[in-house]
């Protein structure tokens, strides 16, 4: 059997993208949001087809393509968000069209609104600073 063009595998906890004639793994994380979490982006930049990243995807991790960078999307949003940087300014950074589709995506995958998940968080460091 054909050994396949791309491999996507998890090294020291990140997800990378294996190729049998590159001798280093290729760290996807910062090239998504570079290309802008966009999957036909990625499949450019690997030059692979997209069934082909899906079937990688599937097979190494379970999930398709826009599901992982939806969920990689999601953890940088909440990280931008615990820096304090103002939610336009998070949308803008992580290429949304607009703060609402933002915070409607952002709702949907933590069940809480980004104003909401921003004052819990003050809330939780101002009663620490008091204690």
């Amino acid at each position: 059997m054909k050994r396949p063009e791309l491999q996507i595998a998890y090294r020291n906890g990140r997800v990378v993208a294996l190729r049998p004639r590159e001798p280093e793994p290729i760290l996807l994380r910062p090239i998504i949001r570079e290309l802008g979490f966009k999957v036909m982006n990625l499949c450019s930049r690997l030059q692979i087809s997209d069934r082909q990243l899906h079937r990688a995807f599937t097979d190494s991790l379970g999930i398709s393509p826009k599901d992982w960078m939806r969920r990689e999307r999601m953890v940088e949003a909440r990280q931008l968000l615990l820096e304090g940087l103002p939610i336009k300014e998070a949308a803008m950074e992580l290429g949304f069209p607009s703060t609402k589709d933002f915070s409607r995506e952002f709702q949907s995958f933590y069940e809480v609104s980004p104003t909401d998940f921003q004052r819990r968080h003050d809330a939780a460091r101002d009663r620490k600073l008091e204690d």
